[in-house]
């Protein structure tokens, strides 16, 4: 129940950063989170948030033998950014794990941290992990006609998979995304046509954050938000806790 996957159905749109973001304001609020990149087809987690210097190991570095692995020497092993263990994965690097050294590696994290976050990108070469397919799932949706249709096709798929499973459908949340680049947010689609086409509530809305993508490609880091992309992910924060059965931790912004 303390496992939040992350994904998009559409590259670029900026899950990895929401990963982070949501890690680092879950963590403020006093949970124990460990950020988990299990995008096996792009990776760079610790790249993106300048931690690729840190010591410690990524995934292609540690050992699972018989798909087991312990939880805190596994955290003893892990890099840190602000504070966070950091799983990376950097495929150009080493070699990518497979899928059941995956899954040993987020069973054994769940057992000794409060909320692990996983960003899967679009799930490429993350077949039947049921730890991450039964966790609360977070799709962050572009806000565009094309963004939309690929989303549906995939909030359809996992749907359809929760049902031959019996796995809840509360436990998803979905995230709308403003693309990068418009002018006055022409071809963003509205919150109302979103909700209205996916058939699903639409919890927060990100719009770009011009400095924020500025120091991440500077290099800098991921530093903090403006306003307006805090408050977004104060209430994907507050979504989560009630999720994990955490409502009221430190500062969530809604009542209890």
């Amino acid at each position: 129940g303390n496992i939040v996957v992350v994904e998009a159905a559409t590259a670029g749109v900026g899950a990895s950063t929401l990963s982070a973001l949501l890690a680092r304001e879950l963590t403020e609020r006093g949970l124990k989170c460990v950020l988990v990149d299990a995008d096996l087809h792009g990776g760079g987690l610790d790249v993106l948030l300048g931690a690729e210097n840190e010591d410690g190991s990524r995934f292609g570095e540690i050992s699972a033998p018989l798909g087991k692995i312990d939880g805190k020497a596994l955290l003893r092993e892990l890099p840190t950014w602000d504070g966070i263990p950091l799983l990376a994965c950097d495929p150009w690097k080493t070699e990518n794990p497979q899928s059941w050294e995956v899954r040993a590696c987020v069973k054994a994290l769940a057992r000794v941290r409060s909320a692990i976050i996983v960003d899967v990108g679009q799930w490429h070469h993350l077949p039947n992990i049921p730890e991450l397919e039964q966790g609360i799932r977070i799709v962050a949706v572009e806000l565009t006609v094309l963004g939309l249709a690929r989303a549906k096709t995939s909030i359809q798929t996992r749907r359809a998979h929760a049902e031959r499973h019996d796995t809840a459908e509360n436990r998803e949340i979905v995230i709308g995304m403003v693309p990068r680049g418009t002018v006055r947010e022409h071809g963003v689609t509205s919150l109302d046509e979103a909700e209205e086409y996916l058939g699903c509530e639409i919890s927060a809305i990100v719009k770009p954050d011009a400095k924020l993508c500025s120091e991440l490609l500077e290099g800098l880091g991921l530093r903090k938000p403006n306003r307006a992309t805090a408050k977004a992910i104060a209430v994907l924060a507050d979504r989560v806790q009630e999720l994990i059965g955490m409502r009221q931790v430190h500062h969530g912004t809604r009542a209890p």
